[in-house]
């Protein structure tokens, strides 16, 4: 025979066990569960978002730091590096024509095979 989670106590034991803060807690909580084990629960988390909130907000301001806002004489140097833009420049480089120079090639059908021609 077990007696499973629960611990066996004397009568003397037990009474001294109720009169403790940890009996007294356990016995309020059969009673009212989530006022004595949901509300710290909920407590704990309201506050340590609280508490987490400082090293989040060091973090953003690490971030704004890094992004900062350009003079005249910075957008200068940046316009005078720019290389020039042709249109049709990018788009024989999108399009991979500037590379090698070739031409398309119909491909010899079999006897068989019909044109496709609608």
């Amino acid at each position: 025979m077990s007696f499973g989670a629960k611990k066996f106590r004397s009568r003397r034991q037990q009474l001294a066990y109720e009169a403790s803060f940890a009996g007294k807690y356990q016995k309020h909580l059969k009673k009212n569960p989530f006022l004595y084990f949901g509300l710290p629960f909920c407590g704990m988390i309201v506050l340590g978002s609280y508490w987490l909130a400082g090293f989040t907000q060091v973090r953003f301001e690490r971030d704004d730091r890094r992004v900062q806002e350009m003079n005249e004489a910075d957008i200068m140097k940046v316009k005078k590096n720019q290389r020039k833009f042709d249109i049709k420049d990018e788009y024989y480089k999108l399009q991979g024509l500037s590379e090698e120079e070739w031409e398309p090639v119909r491909v010899k059908r079999l006897k068989d095979e019909s044109e496709n021609v609608w």
